[in-house]
């Protein structure tokens, strides 16, 4: 699991990360979305603390428990949250999932996958949710 609040974050996925360079510039340009749209996107010192972070979920990650970003094991993890929506992009190379969980109307955790890389179980979850 990957957590980006700040563009520092992002450079430095782009510097060490395996992720596919589509994704990551993916990720680059939803966060310069979410910069234009709260802050001055010239400020270096931007952070996402206040709005909720860009998480991205890699193989292997326990989705049934993701605390660390706030959907607890007692409650499933991410099986257990709610969705305000989740959308399927293809990127050419990738298809990837984008999930947004909204907590308050001020704060969106914003998950984003590649297809085919979590198990059985939650590809058919999440590709139900992507359909409808």
């Amino acid at each position: 699991m990957r957590i980006i609040q700040t563009q520092q974050d992002i450079d430095s996925l782009l510097q060490y990360s395996p992720l596919p360079p589509t994704f990551l510039g993916h990720i680059q340009e939803y966060f310069t979305q979410l910069c234009d749209s709260f802050h001055d996107n010239d400020d270096p010192y931007f952070s996402l603390q206040s709005y909720g972070p860009i998480i991205i979920l890699e193989a292997g990650d326990n989705l049934h428990d993701l605390s660390l970003v706030g959907l607890r094991q007692e409650d499933d993890g991410l099986f257990g949250s709610c969705p305000e929506y989740v959308e399927l992009y293809d990127l050419g190379n990738i298809q990837i999932y984008k999930i947004a969980i909204m907590n308050t109307n001020d704060y969106i955790i914003t998950l984003f996958t590649q297809v085919g890389i979590h198990p059985k179980e939650a590809q058919q979850w999440l590709k139900e949710l992507a359909e409808v």
